[in-house]
């Protein structure tokens, strides 16, 4: 299984992104990384926008990205109701983006009316 796991994260960003919505829509959560202050991981490598929060698909990608990082951090889910209607709403007022499915290559940068478009149309 962990083959295909890492299969899946080595993809091209276009088809994550397809492999991501998939599994979100059916299972109505999103993966997130934080601390043990409780504190999100974010990324701030990007021009269009201050910050942006990356989230996987499943807690097996999102731990997968943990056990590369210098910090200790834990994977948790979030309902896709509480991302999408307030996660995302305080990520784009303090002038973040969301990363969608992230790998040390390349990811999608999307905004919530961008991810809700893409839920709505699977």
């Amino acid at each position: 299984m962990k083959l295909i796991k890492r299969f899946i994260l080595n993809r091209p960003a276009e088809k994550r992104l397809v492999y991501f919505y998939s599994m979100v829509a059916t299972d109505e959560q999103v993966w997130l990384l934080r601390d043990e202050n409780g504190d999100l991981l974010l990324l701030e490598d990007n021009e269009d926008c201050s910050f942006l929060l990356p989230v996987w698909p499943s807690r097996s990608f999102a731990e997968m990205e943990a056990a590369n990082l210098e910090e200790s951090y834990e994977a948790f889910n979030l309902p896709l109701s509480i991302f999408l209607d307030d996660l995302l709403v305080d990520i784009e007022n303090d002038g973040g983006a969301t990363a969608i499915f992230p790998n040390k290559n390349d990811t999608t940068v999307q905004y919530r009316d961008e991810i809700k478009e893409m839920i709505s149309q699977i």
